[in-house]
């Protein structure tokens, strides 16, 4: 892996970003999402809707990429059902599924950074996990290409609990790695994601800062917003080479 953090670039849209306070605990884990988070897939799931509402006749504009960024599994499937595709839901999630991964098997799309601060906190020692609304299906490849013990446990979209934004996966996270999710670091990058982190009680990193969020998460005291992994980096090692 030879991915180097970037520092911040300037800030395009949306609100300013700021650094996390100095004073912010240490985190006991890190609980990662991982479509637009980690890895650059956001674009990938919302191209493989469009396309498949657009093969049924369906209209898919470029604004309708941006309405479901961060959407879990089953929200896209009812928003294609929706847009009139007569496919059964389960269906349309192994349609999904497969051709995201069929993108994904071409290489892995990681953001700036990620790779870096993966293998950073590894090298630490602090636990992390993956928390994602994506399937079993797609994930376990995705994993079985990182170091082993790159992440302690694996929270899928087709998990036992519900997805984001209830908070439960990130819930499930902290309790299969044996910490108070109070005591955790969730990084995420969507409205969705952000509420399901917010609602655990974890300390949140919202990882994008041209993503607007509503008034009732943008004020939360449990909320850091922050450019990019690179600034996670610097808040939850609080080191210089960061």
């Amino acid at each position: 892996m030879t991915d180097v953090l970037r520092r911040p670039g300037a800030v395009t849209r949306g609100v300013e970003p700021w650094e996390p306070a100095p004073d912010d605990p240490h985190p006991d884990a890190v609980l990662f999402d991982m479509d637009g988070t980690l890895l650059d897939t956001e674009t990938i799931w919302a191209g493989v809707v469009g396309s498949l509402v657009r093969a049924h006749g369906g209209v898919w504009l470029p604004d309708d990429d941006v309405s479901v960024l961060g959407w879990s599994v089953p929200a896209l499937c009812a928003e294609i059902a929706r847009r009139g595709v007569p496919l059964p839901s389960d269906e349309v999630a192994e349609r999904l599924h497969a051709g995201v991964g069929a993108v994904l098997r071409r290489g892995l799309p990681w953001r700036p950074g990620a790779q870096t601060l993966l293998l950073a906190l590894r090298r630490l020692g602090v636990p992390c996990a993956l928390v994602t609304a994506t399937h079993a299906s797609i994930v376990d490849g995705i994993v079985a290409q990182l170091p082993e013990g790159v992440f302690g446990t694996v929270v899928t979209g087709d998990g036992p609990v519900p997805p984001k934004p209830a908070p439960d996966a990130y819930l499930l996270a902290a309790r299969e790695l044996r910490v108070d999710p109070r005591r955790c670091a969730a990084i995420e990058d969507s409205p969705t994601g952000v509420r399901a982190a917010l609602g655990s009680g974890a300390l949140t990193y919202a990882v994008d800062p041209t993503v607007g969020l509503p008034p009732d998460l943008a004020t939360s005291p449990r909320l850091r917003r922050v450019d990019g992994l690179a600034a996670v980096g610097r808040a939850v090692l609080a080191s210089s080479a960061w």
